[in-house]
């Protein structure tokens, strides 16, 4: 697990080759010497770099995930494919649903399936080993849209308490309104209509330094594991009382049915 540092054999042979042939006084082509020495540098220390950030998109896609979307499939809405908050337009989508997490100190490739004992090392071979599967066209950075998702201060609660930047203010808000128009609409019906609308006192009223609504001042509420064990309870005490009701109905009606049996056949005997 963590970082492995073994080398292709053949790297040192012609590395070896190499100091050979400088001793001796003949040298290989440039070409041929520059693309195996590559094979000498670390992969894990991000040789393939992407200006987008894997740490503040994982952010912005959990509350885009906790703060956005239930609302959405509450409306059953369909996001269109041109809406950045839209699965496919996350660069990192495919590598972060790919991460198997096995146990509290191990997580897992889910392409190679090569552990490793924290999240940090396996977000670098995925930058590594893997970083073909990523999409990194134009507008798929989820960490762009930070600024209007309010990732800060999910991140850091101690930001509610910053000096507000007007300047900053008016460029989130215009980031945040445009992500209202292009993902609902407001023409494309009336679900899309109430999305477009809620998602401005959401995320985007917030931006403002005169004083507006709370940022993502609205979550679904989860029903807690002590809620669920109640009505668990609830509905064991409830099937309980039914039940002794029937028996003891069922019960007084056999009774009731057998006193009347014997009534009648002490009727039908004859005197001496």
């Amino acid at each position: 697990m963590g970082r492995s540092n073994s080398q292709c054999p053949s790297h040192w042979i012609l590395l070896c080759f190499f100091i050979s042939s400088q001793f001796w006084g003949f040298s290989l082509p440039t070409s041929i010497i520059q693309q195996n020495l590559e094979g000498f540098k670390d992969p894990e220390d991000g040789f393939h770099k992407i200006h987008c950030s894997r740490e503040r998109s994982r952010v912005a896609w959990k509350i885009i995930q906790e703060y956005l979307m239930p609302y959405v499939e509450k409306e059953r809405y369909q996001l269109p494919s041109t809406c950045r908050v839209h699965r496919d337009n996350d660069i990192y989508r495919e590598q972060e649903e790919h991460k198997l997490r096995s146990d509290i100190n191990e997580w897992r490739c889910g392409f190679c399936k090569k552990a490793f004992y924290e999240e940090k090392y396996l977000d670098k071979h995925f930058d590594s080993r893997h970083y073909n599967l990523l999409n990194a066209s134009h507008g798929k950075c989820l960490s762009d849209l930070c600024g209007a998702l309010h990732c800060d201060l999910v991140v850091d609660t101690a930001r509610l308490k910053s000096k507000c930047n007007p300047a900053a203010a008016a460029k989130n808000r215009h980031l945040c309104e445009s992500l209202a128009n292009s993902c609902f609409p407001v023409n494309k019906g009336s679900s899309a209509n109430r999305l477009h609308d809620f998602f401005l006192r959401q995320f985007c009223d917030a931006h403002t330094c005169s004083g507006g609504s709370k940022p993502l001042s609205q979550k679904p509420k989860k029903r807690s594991i002590v809620y669920i064990i109640f009505s668990i309870i609830v509905l064991v005490v409830l099937l309980l009382y039914y039940s002794f009701v029937y028996l003891f109905r069922r019960g007084l009606k056999r009774r009731s049915q057998d006193l009347k049996r014997i009534r009648h056949n002490g009727l039908k005997k004859k005197p001496f």
